[in-house]
């Protein structure tokens, strides 16, 4: 009787301790059948690779031969003879005379190897795309002045594409260009990062009219156009629009370090709606940060809307001959008939900008916008004005920090307003300025509102709507 109610308790528990190391066991086991799914790589259905003179594309499972003979012909091959699979491009510098066009449902991996010519890949009216661990060069020693619309790797009508892990260089035209051949063309769901842009003309990334969700992250821009053989150059940008074709949308530009441009433009749109720059890191370049609403053919049908540029860090240089603002945002060049709408500038640190271009200077620059929070950028060491508004309706400025203001040819101003109507909305609230400030805001209203010209020092006690400007709901 007592053995059976000692034997019971012990039986239960041998049971628990049995079913705990068994289920214990089975995590762990599962565990590790998921680290090593991890960590095998996928198996390439062709490999391409030297061996003396020639090159040669090889189907892996059979070992055939599919081609034998230069560069460029062997890795076409090696394309048109799947419909889907990877392809693997081993140790060596390749050399390409003509566009290799990739189709669909293709990975294409690089193992330490260099291509080199004007124009290397195309993706063309293709899905399910990868290209990744390649170093793509120009065909020279150095780049040239840019001179053609092409890109190492160009890409048109397509989607689901993945470019990442790559290094460009010496290039003079785009490494990257999401191109429209005609107003039928859209690419769509384009992840490019990553990589890295070194020392070459023109434009790392060109994101062309009617593409939408681009993702432009984690990628470097190095050394842009530094032999300054060309008017303008850009870390990435995104086309003008027109009346013809849609407008680009919902661009993320995200993460990037963008080094060393002396001559234009880190980040560059000039017509994009749903347009998120965030968390980038600009360090001296001419322009950080333009975005703008400009049209091939000079026609505004309708306002552009809705750009968020928030969390970047702006580090400018002082020392050069040339350098804009820190970042623009300017509506449709038409008087102000087509602004842009929905603008959000958040958390941006702005700093060693010489804004030398006296009128249109600032850290911040909006010019014909409607609807705009500009709330919590650290501004320092900029010459000229910290925040200028022209022709900027319904907008709040809060919590911004404004000091050490640096006269470059005229006196500073921390806030400038301009071109002011009467039923224009601006709220500047909670800001800090500190004594750098020759003029702490600067308002310029309209003719037809007034022709008083203001400079308030204290802004204690201070509202414009007080002095008969004309200007209404302007608070401090």
């Amino acid at each position: 009787m007592n053995r059976t109610k000692i034997g019971l308790p012990l039986l239960v528990l041998l049971i628990v301790i049995m079913l705990y190391f068994a289920y214990t066991y089975g995590i762990v086991e599962e565990e590790k059948e998921i680290d090593i799914e991890e960590e095998i790589e996928t198996v390439p259905d062709i490999i391409i690779e030297q061996r003396g003179a020639q090159t040669y594309a090889i189907e892996n499972e059979t070992q055939a031969v599919i081609y034998q003979g230069d560069d460029t012909s062997a890795i076409r091959a090696a394309v048109k003879s799947i419909s889907q699979g990877t392809i693997l491009v081993r140790e060596g510098t390749y050399t390409i005379t003509s566009p290799i066009v990739v189709g669909s449902n293709t990975q294409l991996i690089g193992d330490n190897s260099i291509l080199t010519g004007h124009r290397i890949f195309r993706v063309y009216d293709a899905s399910n795309v990868r290209i990744a661990g390649f170093e793509f060069r120009g065909p020279g020693e150095e780049y040239v002045r840019h001179t053609g619309s092409y890109g190492l790797v160009q890409v048109a009508h397509s989607n689901n594409l993945l470019i990442e892990d790559n290094t460009f260089s010496k290039f003079s035209n785009y490494g990257i260009y999401l191109s429209t051949r005609s107003t039928s063309d859209y690419n769509e769901e384009i992840s490019i990062r990553n990589n890295q842009f070194l020392d070459y003309g023109y434009c790392g990334v060109m994101v062309g009219k009617q593409a939408s969700s681009i993702y432009i992250e984690d990628n470097l821009f190095r050394d842009i156009n530094t032999l300054k053989l060309n008017t303008n150059s850009y870390g990435t940008a995104v086309a003008k629009g027109s009346n013809e074709y849609r407008y680009s949308e919902y661009i993320y530009i995200r993460n990037n370090i963008i080094e060393n441009n002396p001559m234009w433009e880190g980040i560059d749109s000039h017509g994009s709606n749903h347009l998120y720059i965030e968390n980038n890191r600009i360090i001296d370049c001419r322009i950080p940060i333009s975005v703008s609403h400009i049209t091939e053919d000079n026609i505004y049908p309708e306002s552009l809307h809705d750009v968020s540029i928030t969390g970047n860090y702006i580090d400018g240089n002082l020392d050069a001959a040339k350098q804009d603002s820190g970042i623009y945002v300017i509506g449709g060049r038409n008087g102000g008939e087509t602004p842009y709408i929905n603008v959000t500038l958040k958390d941006n640190v702005i700093k060693e900008v010489n804004n030398w271009l006296y009128g249109d200077d600032g850290a911040i620059v909006l010019q014909n916008v409607d609807k705009a929070l500009i709330y919590n950028n650290s501004i320092s060491d900029v010459g000229g004005t910290g925040i200028n508004l022209e022709n900027a309706n319904n907008v709040l400025v809060q919590k911004n920090q404004i000091k050490d203001l640096v006269t470059i040819s005229e006196p500073r101003s921390a806030i400038s307003v301009s071109h002011v109507t009467k039923d224009y909305e601006i709220d500047i609230e909670d800001n800090f300025v500190d004594l750098s400030a020759d003029c702490k805001i600067h308002f310029e209203a309209s003719p037809e509102v007034s022709e008083k010209e203001v400079c308030i020092v204290d802004l204690s006690d201070f509202s414009l709507s007080d002095i008969d400007t004309g200007a209404q709901n302007i608070l401090i």
